[in-house]
């Protein structure tokens, strides 16, 4: 077989990458020409032999790392590889050259959504935290009460509610930090948004439907306080009145499940996350904490051996340093790493269950710098 070469898309490659698209994510039928554009992200494709055979996109993101960081960050979307071509390393060489790359052009970290969790796992990704799918039947919504004046946004204006969504993502980690791109792609026609309180502490992304007894959908939901989560929840069962049930996402710490679980409401773990560390250094370079320790590791990455080190990490007065030495205490692999960077599980999680092992001076320093955090991305792509 000829070598698979992956490249930047060009011009010329937009009748064959659309063909694979279409073969992969619209049962075969032609996109017509004026839906074949890349509004938000930058496309890629592998050739064989001249031939488009596969491609995907990279979106841009910047993702938090509470209040401690924001990683810029590459969104693996639109992974697409023709019938007859599968099966012989195309999806492979495209992840392998996508990780490459993005490391090359600044970018710390990589996500993605996987079709399959253990196939994008040969590739360095793993899930970080949980997210939570509520299902509540209409007569078992909590009745709580508003304490916060509950109002609707004019059709097409988000701005009031950025500064709630960014105190929700700085709370976490994980969550993309959104510009007006990210906005316009969350914020639909068909989308109505209702806030509570004036600064906002809540909102809500809903689409009404007319149809009774069905489901009631929540596109997105976020709150910066515990009183704008319950005037919020307000709205959601006012909106559902003559649906069957409520259904939207909550992180793995959020108040449905630690405030408001009844018997019959249902709470599964549904599209998680996966995250992939691209630069072990510059990640750790960017973290701002006021605790104090060192420790070393080293990371086994045959995908990305820039990350290997073994580092040395100093932290204490707001900054880090990081720099190479001779020996490491910690030895992690990609998955755990970057599930210890975010927060979730964390590094005395993943410690406590033997994937990580070192001394306990070292571990500890380490979980001073990275401690727990719930990891929550709110975005879809």
């Amino acid at each position: 077989m000829s070598e698979i070469i992956v490249r930047p898309y060009e011009p010329k490659d937009q009748e064959q990458t659309w063909h694979v698209r279409a073969m992969t994510y619209n049962s075969g039928v032609p996109i017509p020409p004026d839906k074949q554009v890349y509004k938000t992200s930058t496309p890629f494709i592998a050739e064989i032999g001249g031939r488009v055979v596969g491609t995907f996109v990279v979106m841009d993101m910047n993702v938090t790392r509470g209040m401690a960081a924001e990683f810029k960050t590459g969104g693996i979307a639109g992974v697409a590889v023709l019938p007859e071509a599968r099966h012989t390393g195309v999806g492979s060489e495209m992840m392998k050259w996508a990780l490459r790359h993005m490391r090359s052009e600044g970018y710390i970290l990589a996500a993605l959504y996987a079709f399959r969790e253990s196939y994008y796992r040969r590739f360095g990704y793993e899930v970080c935290g949980l997210r939570m799918k509520v299902h509540c039947n209409q007569a078992q919504l909590p009745r709580t009460a508003p304490s916060l004046p509950i109002r609707k946004l004019p059709a097409g204006e988000y701005q009031e509610i950025v500064s709630c969504y960014e105190k929700f993502a700085r709370s976490r980690s994980g969550a993309n930090l959104r510009d007006a791109m990210h906005w316009g792609r969350v914020v639909g026609e068909k989308h109505h948004i209702y806030v509570a309180g004036d600064p906002v502490e809540a909102y809500v992304i809903v689409e009404h439907d007319w149809t009774f007894w069905q489901e009631q959908d929540v596109h997105e939901i976020g709150w910066s306080s515990a009183r704008g989560y319950e005037s919020i929840l307000s709205l959601i069962r006012s909106v559902a009145i003559n649906k069957t049930a409520a259904t939207w996402f909550e992180p793995s710490d959020g108040p449905m499940a630690s405030a408001h679980l009844d018997t019959g409401v249902e709470l599964t773990s549904e599209k998680p996350v996966m995250f992939r560390l691209l630069n072990a250094a510059g990640a750790l370079l960017a973290l701002r904490t006021q605790a104090e320790g060192d420790f070393s590791f080293a990371i086994v990455d045959p995908d990305l051996p820039e990350n290997n080190g073994p580092w040395k990490v100093c932290f204490g007065d707001g900054r880090t340093d990081v720099r190479a030495c001779d020996a490491a205490a910690l030895t992690l692999t990609p998955h755990v790493a970057v599930q210890a960077l975010l927060g979730q599980p964390s590094l005395d999680s993943l410690a406590g269950n033997g994937l990580i092992e070192g001394p306990a001076e070292a571990l500890s320093a380490a979980s001073r710098l990275l401690p727990a955090a719930s990891v929550y991305c709110l975005d879809f792509f």
